[in-house]
């Protein structure tokens, strides 16, 4: 690993002042889990590493007043797995942090690095996807709010721009009605996933669906969204019928490439499984949530 400069700031204003000195060459370090990899394997060229671990606006998970969760960028999968009120509310991003390699990985590895690093298979970042997540990012110049959806533009690429860093993660409250779920493949337990998905569903007092999203990791070049699936699904029963046209719109918005780990004909087909597995769940999940068991 080359040589490089540390500095440890305890405000957002010092770790940002220290950026814009050398925008290029400066990383920030959340838990590091991908940054020193990319610097001791990649070659990654960095002059100094800004560690943002002491700052305490970029920490703490919070219930928002409104309803919805605060999620500062540097929570530990560890502890949104022990967290109980997202585990109440959110199960699919608990069971997302849960598989996040093993526990001294979770106890390491920050969701905003995770988002941050813009890996297509990013466990974390599907159920985010799918539950409509909106990030803070800040600056010098001050802070701004932009969708999930709208801050990946291809592997390991992202909308901050320079000077800026991840603030935090916000959760919107779910509908009544809603749960979510999350469905992973993968070749062994702390493997990388060859697919994942995610689903957030809510139902109506009929038991039909009234809205639902789904996203898709490992299936392209971002972590994708299935477009349609809310029309399709809106005011239907969950039947074997309607499971099937998810699973065909899963499939038709996955862009899958071959790799060392699977075909892409195999992911595009997991897409559909698996997406469609998230759906039915989320429903089973919501129908417990009003009190229907069938």
């Amino acid at each position: 690993m080359q040589n490089f400069t540390y500095h440890a700031p305890a405000s957002l204003a010092e770790a940002l002042a220290l950026k814009n000195e050398d925008d290029a060459g400066t990383r920030f370090l959340a838990g590091g889990t991908d940054l020193f990899l990319a610097m001791e394997f990649a070659g990654e060229p960095v002059k100094t590493v800004v560690d943002l671990k002491k700052i305490p606006e970029l920490t703490g998970i919070e219930e928002l007043p409104g309803g919805g969760y605060r999620l500062g960028a540097l929570t530990l999968m560890g502890q949104i797995e022990a967290h109980q009120g997202l585990r109440a509310q959110y199960p699919a991003l608990v069971d997302a942090a849960t598989v996040v390699g093993g526990p001294p990985i979770r106890n390491r590895a920050t969701l905003g690095g995770n988002i941050c690093n813009a890996s297509p298979a990013a466990d974390a970042s599907t159920p985010l996807l799918a539950l409509g997540a909106e990030l803070v990012a800040v600056s010098a110049e001050g802070e701004r709010s932009l969708p999930l959806g709208d801050f990946w533009s291809g592997p390991r690429q992202n909308a901050l721009k320079p000077g800026e860093l991840l603030k935090e993660v916000r959760l919107p409250a779910l509908p009544e009605g809603g749960a979510c779920a999350f469905e992973r493949l993968t070749r062994s337990a702390m493997d990388i996933a060859v697919v994942n998905a995610a689903a957030a569903v809510s139902l109506d007092d009929a038991g039909n669906f009234a809205s639902a999203q789904a996203a898709l990791g490992a299936v392209g070049p971002v972590v994708l969204t299935v477009d349609g699936l809310g029309d399709a699904l809106r005011g239907q029963p969950c039947s074997p019928e309607i499971l099937e046209q998810v699973r065909k719109l899963a499939e038709a918005a996955a862009q899958p490439i071959d790799d060392k780990r699977a075909s892409a004909e195999y992911r595009r087909d997991m897409a559909g499984v698996l997406a469609m597995r998230a759906v039915e769940r989320a429903q089973l999940l919501a129908r417990q949530g009003k009190g229907d068991e069938k």
